[in-house]
């Protein structure tokens, strides 16, 4: 964003993977300054995971445009130390570490809140920070097929499939940056001119002469940590938690009659004509989403058996029917035919894109949700733009995703008290080797 509407906020994300960065990598896209911390000669393990120049794969590129890297050894109570500092004067902490270890290494919502009472600090889990399964660790695959969206994907009388993208890791991103944004309105940052602290140095300071124990860090009060507004920044969201609540819809009609769906393709589990279907040269999806509209269906179509199936309840009950008399008047005429004539006519329809399709897309372009962009180390690429449209702010990637490490120096020269501070850490490895 030029600008953005969340300029001037800092975040500082400590993730790896997918859930994480993208969660940051929306933030940095509108407009947020976002460090991202990560281990000495090892960083984000999507780093060297799929295509792209060496450490910084198109994965990892995808997800931590716009921000900065640090590389910090939370190993050392130098490293911790200048994490505690860096956190001591940023607006929100993202982190998706296992179970319990950021407290274990000092950084977890209780110490970071010692030193700065505002800060929000949203935690990434696979099942979130409560129940049973909370020290389970997890992944998208293992996700999608325990929170249930694997039993409803698939073709219909197959086998579950999982979603073709990682849909856990994704939606926990966005429900996370929902999160971070309800916080921060809760915390009344944002109604102001800027969403920053002016108050960071002086809650950055205290008992800082030295590195505090464990014991001293994590112990602390949440009503005295709070300070006087009681303000608390800490939420948690889980992948499983992300799943289960895409399951919809399909939740409250199994309390109702027990009912408990199977993978169904591409049609829709209420509406009927809902999915894909063939046409003379390829195929389109396309539905009816009113009974109103179903007379002008049946006339565009030319079948009048059609007629007979009314409402939507006519056509569910008579499902393959209604979807076997459709395809039959598509497969008269082509793709290019059917999507302008169902386009002119108002129904929803629309061609089956693959990603090489999508890149080309006039509406893609349109709206620039792929964008070109030339990064340092490989060159020329594509990468996808925002999917909010702000008409006051214009998006742009304004810095490629960071080699490991390569902002380390400057952001701790911005945190450290003097040059001797910045010495120090380098001196107690910090930094790594």
């Amino acid at each position: 964003m030029t600008g953005g509407p969340l300029a001037g906020l800092t975040v500082v994300e400590m993730t790896g993977h997918r859930a994480g960065p993208f969660c940051g990598a929306l933030l940095a896209d509108l407009g947020a300054e976002v460090v991202k911390i990560e281990r000495p000669g090892v960083g984000d393990p999507a780093r060297s995971q799929g295509i792209g120049p060496e450490g910084k794969s198109g994965y990892f590129m995808a997800n931590n445009r716009n921000k900065r890297s640090v590389t910090l050894d939370l190993k050392t109570e130098a490293g911790v130390e200048a994490a505690r500092d860096l956190l001591g004067t940023a607006d929100v902490f993202v982190e998706n570490f296992g179970y319990g270890v950021t407290e274990k290494l000092g950084i977890g919502y209780e110490a970071v809140r010692q030193d700065n009472p505002d800060i929000v600090y949203a935690s990434i889990k696979g099942y979130g920070e409560t129940g049973p399964l909370r020290e389970k660790p997890g992944l998208d695959l293992i996700l999608q097929a325990e929170g249930g969206i694997m039993s409803v994907t698939g073709p219909e009388g197959g086998e579950p499939v999982k979603v073709g993208q990682a849909i856990g890791d994704l939606t926990t991103g966005m429900f996370a940056a929902i999160g971070i944004l309800a916080r921060l309105v809760e915390r009344g940052r944002l109604d102001g001119d800027s969403p920053t602290h002016d108050d960071g140095d002086e809650r950055a300071e205290g008992d800082r002469d030295g590195v505090d124990t464990e014991d001293d860090r994590d112990g602390v009060d949440a009503s005295d940590a709070g300070g006087a507004t009681g303000f608390t920044g800490k939420f948690d969201v889980g992948l499983y938690d992300s799943i289960v609540t895409l399951l919809n819809e399909y939740l409250v009609e199994h309390s109702m009659d027990g009912s408990v769906p199977a993978p169904q393709g591409t049609s829709h589990q209420t509406l009927v004509p809902y999915g894909r279907f063939e046409t003379a040269d390829g195929a389109l999806v396309t539905g009816v989403p009113s009974d109103d509209r179903w007379g002008a269906f049946v006339d565009l179509l030319g079948r009048e058996e059609l007629r007979e199936y009314p409402t939507n309840r006519d056509r569910r009950e008579h499902a393959g029917t209604v979807d076997r008399i459709v395809e039959e008047a598509l497969t008269e005429e082509s793709t290019a035919y059917w999507l302008e004539a169902l386009t002119e006519a108002g129904f929803p329809c629309g061609p089956i894109n693959d990603v090489a399709d999508v890149v080309d897309y006039e509406q893609t372009r349109a709206r620039e949700l792929v964008v070109p962009h030339e990064d340092p180390d490989w060159g020329e690429c594509l990468l996808p733009g925002h999917p909010i449209n702000f008409p006051d702010h214009e998006f742009a990637i304004h810095r490629p995703a960071p080699e490991l490490g390569e902002h380390t120096e400057a952001v701790f020269a911005e945190v450290a008290d003097d040059q001797t501070t910045l010495e120090e850490w380098t001196e107690g490895g910090a930094f790594g080797e």
